[in-house]
């Protein structure tokens, strides 16, 4: 997954060559002539020039020479640095120390200084706390379905692998089921649709021969007398025809008989897995049932949502990506001729499609929360209230907010007369769910004013000059806090773009480290390595990592969180960077000895990080039409371009993999999709005076046609097709 989150928070990047500026290979002596490494040191301490990974400026393919430097670089201090050792996290930075000095030597400006003064050069900034919200934020569709009847689990069992087959083969059938189940599932839409046509033609037939019928019974009282009427035989076709219709009644009894002990199989079944896994199943999903995956694990677990049911499933127990979209076709194209025949809008293929069954309510699922994504808008309209009056009489000027829908629960937060909170739910009960700032749970209704004067008091005054409640307690400990997903805001996905940032980054452990390499499949050095990592995400780096080390915002190595850049120096110049993955580990490509390896923070020579990733972007709902882009910010013109307007619903992203093409969530007055020949991903531009980021695609996005996405449909709907200049944002 790939994206930007924010606008960057450091000057214009300045261009770096595509090249080092030193030779690729330069020639090295086999034996340096280096007189702090004495040939054979009883005791050696660390050497002034060692011979470690890369500065980015120069390097040797001579193998590390390593006289006893080993025990060295494993002073004590150093241990102290490393509690729970990885494999591979004890590196020798010898080589690249010696080729960061060499390269620095060749500029006569630059003078050996310690780190000390190295550091007190810099302009370190100590980083604010970041807090994470308690919100939802909507994601689009990537469709899937249940390949059986399956278990959604509450957390992933313990050495269970959920991975499936993904070899050609494995896929060629894959898809034969799934076009099989298809097949299928459109045979038993077909039966369902005919009855329904049956059922309205014998309407039609109906009411067109009640005058008919009623003329035909007069005629034959007029054609027979009563001394013609006589006793006759039975008919033997209508004894025929009642013997049929028995057999197809005892046939469907039969058959439904069948599916109960078909079903009371399954159940038993799934039963039987969830004592074998020791893992709780909070829902099930029938055959062919639809699910919404919202994030692979490892191991092949994906976690998922069904209807109101979120917790996890294996990814060889459903159909996905071609799979997948045999299977939406039929849910698709039998929800539009439903729609059609009800006179309706057509909204997706929830009420067609089969969901999971809860199994637990949604307040005790654990798996419920694990991830704040959902593919359900989590934007709600706002309905202003303000609390009246009556308060100061009646509550003694308190309004208790309730973590439940009675007067007996824990009381959540507070508010009094003339504070604003939001309606958002049960608003014809006697008790509605509200919100106030980030207080969540229920209020009287009668304690509260939400007529039309009230909103347009709301709206006038400004919903920044009203008081909102009191937190009584923190939202996470509040049961009541996910009674609907829906907010006044967007929440905010922290975290997740340097998630996803490390888990692209963990793929190529394993791969070669070359030096002067920025191939993350066939060899990079440690600069190039972090370069190319970046790339994908859309930030174009300096080449080497002294440069680096100046690029974004510095902070204090303690302050690295991941997805940061942690660099190394020695006698005040900087030799080595690596990426920051958390709990004091790293990714980083480290010599030529070891490759790409995960390894740990060498505090012994870290000297500063920096901060890259924007965590503090604005994700509220609406604002698009916000100008936040200054003079100064304007680049290039690249044309004009003609805008519309999508969101993540089903119509907007009906394909089986509708997720972003950069795989991040789709946010309000951020994203917008393109054409990357024309626009890469992670570009920034202004429009309308707005800065928003190249993030997701779309088919029929080609050329200068950009695509905004917004949180509601209606929104889409009512925005339309315009036309607009996109500046390319500096």
């Amino acid at each position: 997954m790939s994206t930007i989150w924010g606008a960057y928070q450091n000057p214009e990047i300045p261009e770096a060559p595509e090249k080092p500026d030193t030779p690729e290979k330069p020639e090295t002596p086999e034996k340096p002539d280096t007189p702090e490494n004495p040939e054979t040191p009883e005791k050696p301490g660390t050497p002034e020039n060692p011979d470690s990974p890369d500065s980015g400026k120069s390097d040797s393919k001579d193998p590390i020479q390593k006289p006893d430097t080993d025990k060295a670089d494993s002073s004590e201090d150093r241990k102290d640095t490393k509690t729970d050792p990885i494999p591979g996290s004890e590196i020798d930075h010898t080589q690249e120390i010696s080729k960061a000095e060499e390269a620095a030597g060749q500029n006569e400006s630059k003078t050996a200084v310690s780190n000390s003064e190295l550091i007190n050069r810099q302009q370190i900034v100590k980083q604010p706390e970041m807090v994470e919200d308690f919100r939802f934020w909507t994601v689009a569709r990537k469709y899937a379905f249940a390949r059986t009847a399956i278990n959604v689990r509450e957390e992933i069992p313990e050495a269970a692998d959920g991975r499936a087959d993904t070899s050609e083969e494995a896929k060629e059938a894959e898809l034969e089921a799934a076009k099989k189940d298809a097949k299928e599932l459109r045979a038993g839409f077909d039966i369902e649709n005919q009855k329904y046509n049956t059922k309205k033609v014998k309407r039609t037939k109906t009411a067109k021969g009640v005058k008919k019928s009623t003329q035909i019974k007069l005629t034959g009282l007029n054609i027979f007398s009563s001394a013609k009427l006589k006793t006759e035989a039975p008919n033997q076709t209508n004894l025929k025809a009642g013997k049929r219709a028995e057999a197809a009644r005892q046939a469907e009894k039969d058959l439904q008989k069948q599916k109960e002990e078909q079903a009371a199989k399954v159940t038993a079944d799934l039963a039987a897995q969830q004592m074998e896994e020791k893992v709780r199943s909070v829902g099930t999903i029938s055959q062919d049932g639809l699910l919404y995956i919202l994030k692979e694990e490892d191991n092949g677990w994906l976690y998922v949502e069904s209807g109101n049911v979120r917790g996890f499933v294996k990814a060889s127990e459903i159909y996905t990506e071609d799979a997948a979209q045999e299977l939406l076709d039929v849910y698709q194209t039998q929800a539009r001729l439903k729609a059609s025949k009800e006179n309706k809008d057509y909204t997706g293929i929830e009420e067609t499609a089969k969901t999971a069954q809860a199994l637990i309510d949604a307040k005790d699922n654990q798996a419920y929360t694990y991830l704040r994504a959902t593919v359900n808008q989590t934007v709600a309209d706002k309905e202003p209230a303000l609390v009246s009056e009556q308060v100061d009489t009646d509550k003694k000027g308190i309004l208790d907010i309730q973590e439940e829908k009675n007067a007996d629960s824990r009381v959540v937060g507070t508010m009094t007369a003339g504070e604003l909170c939001y309606i958002l739910a049960d608003e014809d009960s006697d008790w509605v769910y509200v919100e106030s700032g980030d207080v969540r749970g229920f209020a009287e209704k009668k304690y509260l004013k939400s007529d039309a004067e009230t909103k347009a008091q709301v709206t006038e005054r400004g919903a920044d000059s009203y008081s909102v409640a009191d937190k009584n307690m923190d939202p996470e400990d509040n049961k009541a806090l996910y009674y609907t997903l829906t907010s006044t805001k967007e929440g905010t996905p922290s975290g997740e773009i340097r998630q996803s940032m490390i888990e692209y980054a963990s793929q190529f452990v394993g791969n070669p480290y070359v030096w002067g390499g920025t191939s993350l499949t066939n060899g990079a050095d440690c600069s190039g390595f972090v370069q190319q990592i970046y790339k994908a995400y859309g930030y174009d780096l300096p080449r080497v990592a002294e440069d680096q080390s100046q690029y974004g915002t510095k902070i204090p190595v303690e302050d690295a969180q991941p997805g940061d850049l942690i660099f190394y120096a020695k006698n005040g110049y900087v030799y080595h960077v690596v990426m920051y993955a958390g709990d004091g580990k790293t990714i980083e490509a480290a010599n030529e000895d070891v490759g790409i390896i995960y390894g740990t923070v060498y505090n012994k020579d870290a000297v500063w990080a920096t901060r890259i990733l924007d965590d503090h972007y604005t994700v509220a709902g609406g604002g698009i039409g916000t100008v936040n882009a200054t003079e100064e910010m304007y680049g290039a013109d690249l044309g004009n371009f003609t805008i519309t307007y999508y969101c993540a619903c089903e119509i907007c992203c009906n394909k089986a993999d509708g997720i972003t093409a950069t795989g991040t969530p789709v946010i309000e007055g951020q994203t917008i999709a393109v054409d990357p020949s024309v626009i890469p991903y992670g570009t920034k531009v202004i429009i309308g005076g707005h800065v928003f980021t190249a993030e997701d695609c779309g088919g029929a996005i080609k050329k200068n046609h950009i695509d905004v996405y917004v949180n509601s449909h209606e929104e889409a709907l009512a925005l339309g097709v315009t036309n607009a200049e996109v500046y390319l944002a500096k």
